[in-house]
């Protein structure tokens, strides 16, 4: 073969190869579905802590995520908090296989709406959007009550009335004539309260659209008749068969766990404890509402049958951004572990209007205590800073206490010269839970920019009664002696 000959022959191969290349379809690429990390970590926690059965969910946007003390309001019912900040309707769609189905639920509350309206949305855009809801749960489990909060007015929204009074005025109409479904005219109720003028309306909003804890306690006093009219309160009374007992310790490590900004605490430590963790997670993610470990175990290794679950937001952080390195046992006992003291939760909550914002309110719950036995609440919390922030510990059951420490500022260490608090530990004692075995703990900023908490000790104590008992028997020991 010729040259020339060769050289159009390598030149035909080199085009068509060119050609296939270039109109051979290429690997699909697959896009996450906004909140789909948000919707992962729900569902990969769920599948180590399940829900109970028969709770009430309450899913929707902001206005979910952002109400720290649902759980608490509700305490008598089992409650799910699945909000997750601007979504729209159609996100929640996307997600019922996930976070609303699997759950085998006795009610559904939605907050959702207002955003798709702010969007762009029409009425009739938004309402089909929730006939399609209604029809994805029900199509699955038909006898499950869907409960709809109307869109009220709020500070920054005033242009968007009429679009929402449509939306109301359809979805009410629908579950006027479906057994199944409610409408909640939370809209009616802020009308009376003069909205957008009135201070009695303004002052229930932490900004333009979010409400503040008293916006949250006017939200309950509407929404609790009546969601008590559709289903009654479900909490269970039933004594944990594994909670703690007196003389029993459980510890917890707050932050994340990448090697650059924490470390879970393997048990057992030094002295022998065994610790529990915050889920994996990186520096910088954010614990939302609803997010939640289980099965946590005592210092020695005992499965107590308790679960922590996040009520108001933190955000995460750690080892290179201020936390305390090398604690001393001296000071701070058996939270004087360093991959529990390196690390923390941080949040911004005060719940103030124009105060800190409410977006990370810093809370959690734990249910699975003992409504008889007394429990004791360690808090260490710390971060360099040369300001002087301070943090409030807020544990409430039946009974409530507080404590308060500084968390950091110039020279505030035990040496004088550490920027960070090395030695101090917020102690709120003597707590009993609820009736239902649930405690809450408010993490609330006081003074600086942020709150933090890095680890956390419960120790169960005994009664007085009993410990007084105790005493009188030995004296009487002793005096047969």
């Amino acid at each position: 073969m010729s040259r020339a000959r060769i050289c159009s022959f390598l030149m035909h191969v080199l085009t068509v190869s060119m050609f296939v290349c270039f109109t051979c379809p290429a690997s699909p690429v697959v896009a996450a579905l906004p909140y789909q990390t948000d919707i992962d970590r729900w569902v990969a926690q769920d599948a180590v802590a399940p829900p109970a059965s028969g709770s009430v969910l309450f899913t929707g946007s902001s206005s979910i995520r952002r109400w720290e003390m649902l759980t608490r309001q509700f305490n008598d019912y089992q409650i799910l908090q699945r909000g997750f900040g601007g979504s729209q309707f159609e996100n929640l769609n996307a997600f019922v296989n996930d976070i609303v189905l699997p759950y085998n639920l006795s009610a559904i509350v939605v907050w959702e709406g207002t955003n798709d309206i702010n969007s762009g949305e029409t009425a009739g855009e938004v309402f089909t959007d929730y006939q399609n809801f209604v029809n994805l749960v029900h199509t699955a489990q038909p006898d499950v009550d869907i409960i709809y909060l109307g869109i009220m007015p709020t500070p920054g929204r005033e242009s968007n009335r009429s679009v929402e009074d449509a939306v109301n005025s359809s979805i009410a109409t629908m579950a006027a004539s479906n057994p199944k479904l409610y409408y909640i005219d939370l809209p009616a109720v802020f009308a009376t309260l003069n909205p957008y003028d009135d201070a009695a309306f303004t002052s229930l909003f932490d900004d333009s659209i979010h409400m503040n804890r008293d916006g949250y306690l006017f939200w309950e006093s509407v929404i609790r008749p009546q969601l008590e009219a559709i289903v009654a309160p479900n909490a269970s009374t039933t004594v944990n068969p594994n909670a703690m007992r007196p003389g029993d310790s459980l510890l917890f490590d707050f932050g994340p766990s990448n090697p650059t900004d924490g470390d879970h605490t393997i048990g057992p430590d030094a002295n022998g404890n065994y610790w529990n963790n915050w889920a994996p997670a990186e520096g910088g993610a954010t614990a939302l509402a609803g997010e939640h470990v289980g099965n946590l175990v005592d210092t020695a290794g005992n499965n107590t049958g308790m679960t922590l679950t996040i009520t108001g937001s933190f955000r995460l952080n750690g080892k290179v951004n201020g936390g305390l390195l090398s604690p001393d046992p001296s000071l701070l006992g058996d939270l004087a572990v360093a991959s529990a003291t390196e690390d923390y939760f941080f949040s911004t909550g005060d719940g103030l209007p124009g105060g800190g914002s409410d977006d990370l309110a810093g809370g959690f719950f734990l249910e699975g205590l003992d409504p008889n036995v007394t429990y004791d609440f360690k808090f260490f919390g710390s971060r360099i800073s040369l300001r002087t922030p301070s943090t409030e510990y807020t544990v409430l059951g039946d009974n409530t206490g507080v404590a308060l420490i500084h968390t950091g500022g110039p020279d505030i260490g035990s040496d004088g010269v550490y920027d960070g608090n090395d030695d101090e530990v917020a102690i709120v004692s003597g707590i009993r839970p609820d009736a239902y075995g649930k405690v809450f703990v408010d993490v609330h900023l006081i003074e600086g920019t942020y709150a933090y908490l890095n680890a956390m000790q419960i120790i169960a104590v005994p009664e007085p009664a009993t410990v007084v008992l105790l005493i009188g028997c030995l004296g009487s020991m002793i005096m047969r002696r």
